[in-house]
């Protein structure tokens, strides 16, 4: 898969509902994980959480430009 002019080797996809206070944690565990893999990307599923969820990612993702936000507007829920 490329991204722009760069290849990327591995995704990892969080789905996230309401996840505002351990989001981070776990960009930060995703990001460590892949450093150990050669690298990556993650891309973080905001299924329509009604807390600051997109609002964190989106603040870590300036830091770290491996890190994506897909948002769905509602929540869909598990299927």
């Amino acid at each position: 898969m490329e991204r722009g002019s760069e290849s990327v080797g591995l995704s990892v996809v969080i789905p996230a509902y309401n996840e505002a206070a351990n989001i981070r944690s776990t960009l930060e565990a995703a990001l460590a994980f892949l450093g150990e893999e050669g690298g990556g990307e993650v891309i973080v599923v905001d299924d329509g959480s009604t807390d600051e969820t997109a609002a964190v990612v989106e603040a870590f993702a300036r830091e770290h430009p491996q890190v994506r936000l897909l948002r769905n507007e509602r929540n869909r829920g598990k299927g």
